[in-house]
């Protein structure tokens, strides 16, 4: 499997403990070169005495202090798409940083939709009508149920928002089952404070 320069970049940017010995080979042969150097075999044990830096931060301090020149691909800290050698994406984000536009998001967000969403949505598509919002048994089922319904009255769950668009009510089904029911009041009943 071939590794990017991007994946080798955040390997050598992550803390040396945290990479699996197959990935700090991998990492040393980025930043040393491939076989056995003074420069590879010193960064290996530095990282090996500092295991929460990470490769990046200590070869740059073993070149800052004028240690063997490597003999390894080590890129700079952007990505170079076209031939003028100019930075296009930085790699590396540091606060205050300037940029033209954003990148592409890597993380699609999920979009969680909760009981109470889809309660109070089915209410306002259908006002007037009782919707199933929660079902309720075990020991405190009547009180859990009994604040529900508070709670979805009073506008203070935030899907039955504002105060006083939606009622509800807890009803006994069976012997120690409880079911909350809600309704968006129509626009008629809000006006009149039914």
């Amino acid at each position: 499997m071939e590794i990017t320069e991007n994946e080798l970049r955040e390997m050598a940017r992550t803390p040396w403990r945290d990479l699996n010995a197959n990935q700090q080979r991998v990492v040393l042969a980025h930043l040393c070169g491939q076989g056995h150097s003074k420069a590879r075999t010193a960064l290996r044990d530095a990282l090996n005495m500092n295991p929460a830096r990470t490769a990046m931060e200590l070869w740059q301090i073993q070149q800052a202090a004028g240690a063997e020149p490597s003999t390894g691909g080590h890129q700079p800290d952007t990505d170079d798409d076209d031939d003028t050698g100019a930075p296009t994406t930085p790699v590396r984000w540091e606060p205050g940083m300037l940029v033209k536009e954003l990148p592409a998001d890597l993380h699609r967000a999920r979009v969680v939709i909760s009981d109470a969403q889809k309660t109070a949505t089915a209410a306002r598509e259908h006002p007037g009508q009782w919707v199933v919002y929660s079902v309720h048994t075990g020991q405190h089922a009547r009180r859990v149920a009994l604040d529900k319904c508070r709670r979805v009255a009073g506008g203070r769950v935030q899907a039955f928002t504002p105060a006083g668009v939606f009622t509800a009510r807890a009803i006994e089904v069976e012997p120690g089952k409880y079911v909350v029911f809600a309704r968006c009041r129509t626009t008629s009943n809000v006006r009149s404070g039914q």
